[in-house]
């Protein structure tokens, strides 16, 4: 950074959509998954390891908004049915961080719920849910990791 300090004159910063200026990337190479078991963070744990991304579960109880500005995560992963907080709440606090933070939702099967999941998606105008019936196979994991990192800025792997 001092190099490109000097020729360009100035400090280079990234920015981060959800404040100001850090100098840091967007985001860090942390994928985030609330929820009340550990299904999808024991698969995204195996997938992750692989890549030199972290994996942090939390509660659905837990107060999402406080750590998405601590942590800064690439990504949020949930289930659509969490017992503090179910799959809408959390897009609704993940809009009022960054609207363009990528999310991978689990919605199950019902119509309804996608129904639903769609009308919070566009009231809040966010830009980067991704929405799954149930957890895909490992490359639909590995597309969707890289992709979420080259838009944090904090992962060069490209998906093919």
């Amino acid at each position: 950074m001092t190099y490109m300090d000097k020729t360009l004159g100035g400090r280079v910063e990234a920015h981060n959509s959800g404040g100001g200026s850090t100098g840091r990337p967007i985001c860090e190479a942390l994928v985030l998954v609330v929820e009340d078991e550990s299904t999808l963070s024991e698969a995204f744990h195996s997938i992750c390891d692989c890549l030199n991304v972290a994996v942090e579960q939390m509660s659905s109880r837990d107060e999402l908004g406080a750590i998405l500005r601590h942590r800064r995560p690439m990504a949020v992963v949930t289930v659509m049915d969490g017992v503090g907080q179910d799959g809408c709440h959390v897009l609704m606090t993940v809009a009022a961080h960054d609207r363009d933070l990528p999310v991978l939702l689990v919605t199950g099967e019902d119509p309804a719920l996608l129904g639903a999941v769609d009308a919070v998606e566009e009231l809040w105008q966010l830009t980067s849910v991704t929405k799954w019936p149930r957890l895909l196979g490992v490359g639909d994991v590995v597309d969707f990791l890289f992709r979420a990192g080259r838009r944090g800025g904090c992962m060069r792997l490209m998906s093919v």
